[in-house]
């Protein structure tokens, strides 16, 4: 005779029964709950040298744990003689700095600066209040930031917790994990391991990247601010680091901090002024600002992590509140972990597919005359990288005369990375033309000219050479759709490149250049002032570029875009185009009509 079922009401008493009791369990031992975590993430990080361990040597999963717990042991045992000394006085030096700062910036006193009726706005009293503010914050983001370590090291009965579990997860990570498998009902099961992935594929990107950002900003900022002379560098570096876990705003309140840290103190060795010196760092930090949204970020961490920086900053300080340097170091990989299980569970609430299909290779069927479908009428070119040939300049420079350098970055990945900041400087670049033609004289934009383009790879007017083949397919696209230049450059310097390619202007039905528009490329300005101009739809309008940043203009106010390899941009720049070709030259293979076909469809009732 077998087991009788349960009816639905003892189904339901004994969930809320497990329930309740898995509450009270939780309640009773809550001073568990920080510990476990620490111990799964203990795991997590170990098991990147326990599975290279296991790939090198072939041994088994328990001899890797133990080797690689024997050197975690050691590093333990000699971190109090060589590690905790200095880590302790670079916070001591942090803490002193940050305190003189903000007793700086509430005893300045500069005199009224405006006065409107009996009230008197200075600058002491907007120095004082941004003093008060950044010392309430800086309690947030920077206070007692050992407090786990010291947690932990105080109480040996917590460390001992931590390591065996930690080790126990380690070593028996695959059974635990076919264990949850087996209870999950089959229909499921796929579900379940794609979500796990996806999951994986979070946390090791943010335990990956984001520590490796952390040290790694704090060393850049570290050696330029020694190398100019700023007081307690050391300091203000591994506060740079730190605040790299405040997505977005934590750059900038590094920055500012120390900008106005050198405002107040000066270099120590520099024949430079206080204000002098303060420009100088806020540059610096500029630039490392940019390095790292443009290459390290990217490169680092990866999209799946990235939040809105808005929604990431509610998050960590949130997490910092409540969990203290804890919540600072997970609060992004748990809510990008929810972003990937919420989506999953409103897809399968509404029926659709819970996960993307995966990425299917270009297609390989072109029909002439379509991009995604679409049935184009106009195309735009971006001139430089994508129609004329660029000047690699910089790259070359920076692949043969930084030797020193050789030994951690070869030539070619040098001269590679130099290509990638060329492409994310070439937006920022744009804008900053856009914005001086309102504030500075053309004479005076021309001068400053040169250098700008020698960083985005622009070479002069005259040295505007077509890449290889681009004339023919021009001559030959212009038989059958409308043509259009949109450039940064000048009308002239563009007329000059057509001249220099053999082309006549008649060719193409508008050339937009800087004079044209008041908002240049990335900005969506010049692409709808050409569609309106055309009297076509934006999806009737192809866009062509060798930039991501060009192209994500054109598909926001939905034109089909197609990214070339021949200028800056690279394939993984390019994947949300909606075909990405190695020249746009081969751009003729997708549009170009045969004559006997383009009589066909001409002849066709509309």
């Amino acid at each position: 005779m077998g087991s009788r079922r349960w009816n639905n009401l003892t189904k339901i008493i004994v969930s809320v029964t497990l329930a309740t009791l898995a509450l009270i369990l939780l309640i009773t031992f809550r001073v568990l709950i920080t510990p476990t975590i620490v111990a799964f993430l203990l795991a997590f990080i170990l098991s990147y040298p326990v599975n290279w361990i296991q790939r090198s040597t072939g041994w088994a999963r328990p001899i890797a744990v133990t080797f690689t717990y024997l050197g975690l042991l050691t590093v333990l045992i000699l971190m109090p003689v060589l590690i905790l000394p200095r880590l302790a006085d670079l916070v001591l030096s942090l803490q002193s700095t940050l305190e003189r700062l903000v007793e700086d910036l509430r005893n300045v006193s500069t005199g009224p600066l405006l006065s409107v009726g009996p009230v008197n706005f200075s600058l002491d009293m907007l120095f004082q209040q941004a003093g008060e503010f950044l010392g309430n914050l800086l309690v947030i983001a920077t206070g007692n930031p050992l407090s786990l370590a010291r947690g932990l090291t105080n109480s040996l009965i917590t460390i001992v917790y931590v390591l065996v579990l930690g080790f126990w997860l380690l070593k028996d990570h695959y059974k635990l994990q076919r264990l949850v498998m087996d209870q999950i009902p089959v229909d499921y099961q796929e579900d379940v391991r794609r979500l796990g992935l996806e999951l994986g594929q979070i946390w090791h990107a943010f335990m990956r990247g984001q520590l490796t950002l952390a040290l790694v900003v704090a060393l850049l900022t570290w050696v330029p601010l020694v190398i100019i002379g700023m007081p307690n560098a050391g300091a203000l570096a591994l506060l740079a680091g730190v605040l790299e876990f405040l997505p977005s705003i934590g750059p900038a309140i590094s920055g500012t901090i120390g900008t106005v840290f050198a405002l107040f103190q000066g270099s120590s060795w520099l024949p430079a002024n206080n204000l002098t010196f303060a420009i100088i760092v806020s540059l610096l930090y500029a630039i490392i600002g940019q390095l790292e949204s443009i290459y390290l970020i990217p490169r680092l961490v990866g999209g799946q992590v990235r939040l809105h920086p808005a929604l990431a900053f509610v998050g960590v300080i949130a997490g910092t509140l409540v969990f203290g340097l804890l919540g600072v170091l997970l609060a992004m990989p748990i809510m990008a972990s929810a972003r990937t299980i919420l989506s999953y569970i409103y897809r399968k609430l509404f029926d659709l597919d819970p996960f993307e299909p995966l990425r299917t290779p270009q297609a390989s069927i072109r029909i002439p005359g379509l991009i995604a479908g679409r049935k184009i009428d106009a195309i735009i070119f971006d001139l430089d990288g994508t129609l004329a040939q660029l000047d690699w300049t910089a790259p070359e420079w920076v692949e043969s005369h930084l030797q020193w350098l050789d030994d951690f970055i070869t030539p070619d990945r040098r001269a590679r990375d130099m290509r990638r900041l060329m492409a994310g400087m070439e937006g920022t670049i744009n804008f900053i033309v856009s914005q001086s033609r309102r504030f500075k004289p053309a004479q005076q934009i021309e001068h400053e000219l040169p250098w700008l383009n020698y960083l985005r790879g622009h070479p002069p007017a005259a040295a505007l050479t077509p890449i290889a083949d681009v004339p023919e397919m021009l001559e030959q696209l212009a038989d059958q759709y409308q043509l259009v230049i949109v450039s940064t450059r000048p009308q002239a310097e563009i007329l000059c490149f057509l001249q220099n390619a053999g082309i006549s202007p008649a060719r193409f039905a508008l050339l937009i250049g800087r004079e044209d528009e008041g908002n240049l490329l990335p900005h969506s300005d010049p692409l709808i002032s050409a569609t309106s101009r055309l009297l076509l739809e934006p999806n009737q309008v192809l866009m062509v570029s060798d930039t991501d940043s060009n192209l994500r203009s054109a598909r926001a106010i939905e034109m089909a875009t197609v990214g070339v390899l021949c200028g800056l941009g690279e394939e993984g720049d390019l994947l949300d185009s909606d075909l990405i070709l190695a020249s746009t030259a081969e751009l003729l293979d997708w549009l170009w009509i045969p004559t006997p076909q383009l009589d066909a469809l001409l002849r066709t009732p509309q």
